[in-house]
């Protein structure tokens, strides 16, 4: 039995050094509100993002992002956008969607997530 679980570490291990080290998806944006009804979103990834923010409330129909449309939030940058600037947005919301893509370089989405944050 230890014999198997020193194995399936030592795989383990050996697996994770060729693994890729970018962040996952869900770490790639951090947004939180800043205050003076202002949104701060961060790119923590190593590509460009491009986002969209939205009121998570309101169904929004065929809700996507181009790299023409969206705002682009190079490497390591922090974009601030006031609240009157979120898609649907009404004063007294709660919350607001921060949806991102990042595309590679035929165009293609190469990976997205959704970041949700109190305002």
């Amino acid at each position: 039995m230890l014999t198997r679980l020193v194995a399936a570490a030592a795989l383990g291990l050996a697996f994770a050094g060729c693994s890729d080290p970018t962040l996952p998806t869900d770490e790639w944006v951090r947004a939180r509100a800043a205050g003076q009804a202002t949104l701060s979103v961060t790119n923590r990834g190593d590509e460009p993002v491009h986002v969209l923010i939205s009121d998570p409330t309101v169904l929004a129909l065929m809700m996507g992002c181009t790299p023409t449309m969206c705002t682009r939030i190079g490497a390591g940058q922090t974009v601030r956008v006031p609240y009157a600037q979120i898609e649907n947005y009404t004063p007294g919301d709660a919350q607001a969607a921060v949806s991102w893509w990042v595309f590679d370089d035929g165009g293609t989405t190469a990976a997205q997530g959704t970041v949700v944050v109190q305002l």
